[in-house]
């Protein structure tokens, strides 16, 4: 009976909540409302957590239902990607960005249609299998993989100050269906920051979306550490790894031309990885860094000692949002100009009219640039 009651007592609160959509979603913090809007992507990690994201990493729109192990099914979330979904309940900020902590199966479902099934429903044992992300000019796939890493990558990520010994990395490839590698293949590898940590296959995802049509492998790869912040050469660690995972499937890819972007804190993660990686004797040709607040090319340069012809040669992207409430306008010119004064001749800085995070004309715009002849 009790149960009975809690139901009708949920049903008769998502009458009265405010439904709004999932651009709206930040206006409302602390607020009940339901939130409506295209489910872009579903991850479940490791730990049982699954999210439910809407719109994309970074941009105005972006929103999150989370949903906990015990309390929803993860499985059958899975059946909401693509689709349009409502989501009720309090609206909270978690890391800049605005999301829903699901209190119940219940507190989710398709636009117009009853809640998430149970586990253990014949809806839950089969949920629908997300198709591959469909681009401008194609299709492409997502390869998850657990990546052990080797001790030469092992010692490049260096032991963290806790004693943290890294051995294996979560890894996402983009590529396009059917993929043949062209000479001069380009790989962009995608640097996590603190949010994406969570969110690899949205985050690879947002920036292939831009990337595979015009021919780029994408990948991204995390390792999680007990400590605040990841040793010097984690990130350059687990991109090395990745591309000897290329390598034993594509051989030469270890050659292949190497570029690393990043956003906020991944920005600064990426700057660092760049010194490790053209010392790993990686083809580094460029970086693309957005909300950028601080950079640490300059701590890479001193503490791995790479190539200067390697730095030199190198072109940096620097987009900054008119509305990024994470860096100013001004902090990332500094930045800009700190790059050049470490070394590297061509540097770009651009504004653009959005927030922080990836900024997809952006990115379009770096990639013709990276991909200029010189």
């Amino acid at each position: 009976m009790l149960r009975i009651f809690l139901s009708a007592l949920f049903l008769v609160s998502t009458v009265h909540a405010v439904t709004i959509s999932h651009a709206e979603a930040g206006k409302h913090i602390g607020q009940e409302v339901t939130v409506t809007g295209k489910v872009s992507g579903v991850r479940t990690i490791p730990s049982g957590m699954t999210f439910v994201n809407f719109g994309m990493r970074g941009a105005a729109d972006a929103f999150t239902a989370v949903g906990k192990p015990g309390v929803v099914d993860g499985q059958a979330l899975q059946a909401y990607q693509g689709k349009d979904a409502e989501v009720t309940g309090t609206v909270e900020l978690y890391r800049d960005s605005p999301q829903i902590v699901l209190k119940s199966a219940e507190s989710i479902r398709l636009s117009g249609t009853a809640p998430a099934p149970q586990a253990g429903t014949p809806e839950a044992e089969t949920p629908e299998i997300p198709k591959p992300a469909e681009t401008a000019l194609g299709v492409f796939e997502i390869e998850p993989l657990d990546l052990k890493l080797e001790r030469e990558e092992v010692r490049m990520a260096g032991k963290s100050p806790s004693g943290f010994v890294p051995t294996n990395a979560e890894v996402f490839i983009a590529m396009p269906k059917d993929f043949k590698p062209q000479a001069g293949q380009r790989v962009l590898a995608v640097v996590p920051d603190f949010k994406s940590e969570e969110e690899l296959e949205k985050l690879v995802r947002q920036h292939a979306e831009v990337a595979v049509p015009k021919g780029w492998v994408v990948l991204t790869a995390h390792c999680p550490t007990p400590d605040e912040f990841p040793t010097d050469g984690l990130y350059a660690a687990v991109i090395s790894g990745t591309m000897r995972h290329l390598a034993s499937r594509y051989p030469g890819a270890e050659d292949w031309p190497l570029f690393i972007a990043g956003s906020s804190m991944g920005a600064g993660r990426a700057s660092l990885a760049s010194g490790a990686l053209i010392k790993g004797d990686f083809d580094m040709q460029g970086i693309f860094l957005c909300s950028l607040k601080w950079q640490d090319l300059t701590k890479s340069i001193k503490t791995f000692s790479p190539s200067k012809n390697a730095i030199r040669n190198m072109k940096v992207f620097i987009a900054h949002g008119e509305k990024d409430f994470y860096a100013t306008k001004a902090q990332s010119l500094e930045e800009a100009q700190e790059i050049r004064e470490a070394g590297v001749k061509e540097v770009r800085h651009e504004v653009h009219p959005g927030r922080g995070g990836m900024d997809a004309a952006s990115l379009l715009k770096a990639l013709d640039w990276f991909a200029e002849p010189e």
